[in-house]
């Protein structure tokens, strides 16, 4: 099957129907809904909290940044583990809350180049606009919060050309997840890209997947309207051909779940084409039948179980059943067992600090 690189309209398939003699791209190529991500669940506010901002900080961030800050700076320790990272490269962003109405805004929070994820902290990230310079703090955050880069930070080209990209031209992005993850990477140097071959591709398929051709290192400031076209509107996730993919979503939970299940689902797909000898016809493609039947089932993910009939009361007019259905907070679940992860191998007072 042939796929294109921009993204479909919304909501639709892109494929054909002969998957054994899939050529190019992937089997299954879903746009993600316009809607809100979270319309209808259930989010427990409460499943990630972080330390109240310290009292020498409270004259260099607002509480709302300093939250934010701390989430972040957990992202990149989770994504070290996760070994999504590569030596002192790779980004993380999350647009800090409020900042559009800044005089440069708005504003996003990345990486130092030139510390490893396991360094970041919440004060050791910079805080950008999408020019790529540093926005202005208030005041100074002290020498001793910035212990292994007490200069200014540096910002490193190719993550912010990628980032400040799809920040300025998607409203309902404020999170970024882009990693070098060795199986995914591998996959984006295939022309059939991400193969609906498990649970965890079809999770990742259904928030839209679009490729961007290789264009070498991102640093050219022209590439960036062919990556946001590439991207498209409301898909979530996109393979930067022969470089690695990239998660843009409204929340740094969200960012982590999408590139948890696909880079599990590469991990997957590279081993089982290994088994198979690369022979396709050896492995289980869906057929169209089945491929809706996964999308459909995708779109209840999150449902708890038998929430209907829990919820439901039977109309004794009509003899049908009328209620409301629950759904988890999966994205918010699967951060806050990684960020306790982190915190107990890292420590809270090395991460958020």
């Amino acid at each position: 099957i042939t796929l294109s690189s921009a993204s479909p309209s919304a909501g639709a398939f892109v494929r054909q129907p002969a998957l054994s003699k899939l050529t190019h791209r992937t089997a299954l190529h879903v746009a993600a809904p316009v809607a809100n991500i979270n319309e209808g669940v259930d989010v427990d506010v409460r499943l990630n909290t972080y330390p109240e901002i310290p009292a020498n900080l409270v004259d260099c961030f607002s509480p709302k940044e300093w939250e934010q800050r701390c989430a972040l700076a957990v992202s990149y320790r989770i994504a070290y583990l996760h070994d999504w990272h590569e030596n002192i490269f790779n980004h993380i962003t999350l647009k800090v809350e409020g900042s559009d109405a800044e005089p440069d805004g708005p504003h996003f929070l990345l990486n130092d180049f030139g510390l490893g994820f396991d360094e970041i902290t919440a004060c050791n990230l910079l805080k950008v606009n999408l020019d790529g310079m540093l926005a202005e703090q208030p005041n100074p955050v002290p020498l001793d919060r910035r212990n292994i880069n007490a200069g200014k930070g540096r910002v490193f080209k190719p993550g912010y050309v990628l980032h400040s990209a799809i920040h300025a031209s998607r409203d309902d992005v404020h999170a970024i997840w882009h990693g070098h993850d060795l199986d995914a990477t591998a996959v984006s140097q295939t022309k059939f890209g991400v193969l609906p071959l498990s649970q965890e591709a079809t999770y990742a398929l259904n928030k839209g997947v679009s490729y961007h051709p290789f264009e070498g290192s991102a640093n050219d400031l022209s590439e960036q309207p062919r990556l946001v076209k590439n991207l498209g509107p409301t898909n979530q996730i996109m393979i930067l051909e022969d470089h690695g993919p990239i998660v843009a979503c409204p929340t740094i939970e969200e960012a982590f779940a999408g590139m948890y299940f696909l880079t599990r689902a590469c991990k997957f797909q590279v081993k089982s084409l290994s088994v198979a000898g690369g022979d396709l016809s050896k492995i289980h493609m869906p057929d169209d039948e089945l491929l809706d039947e996964m999308v459909r089932r995708m779109k209840k993910f999150d449902e708890a179980p038998s929430s209907a009939e829990v919820k439901s009361t039977l109309d004794s007019s009509n003899g049908e059943k009328n209620g409301e259905e629950v759904a988890h907070d999966t994205p918010g679940l699967m951060f806050a067992y990684a960020r306790r992860s982190a915190e107990r191998k890292f420590g809270p007072d090395s991460i958020y600090r």
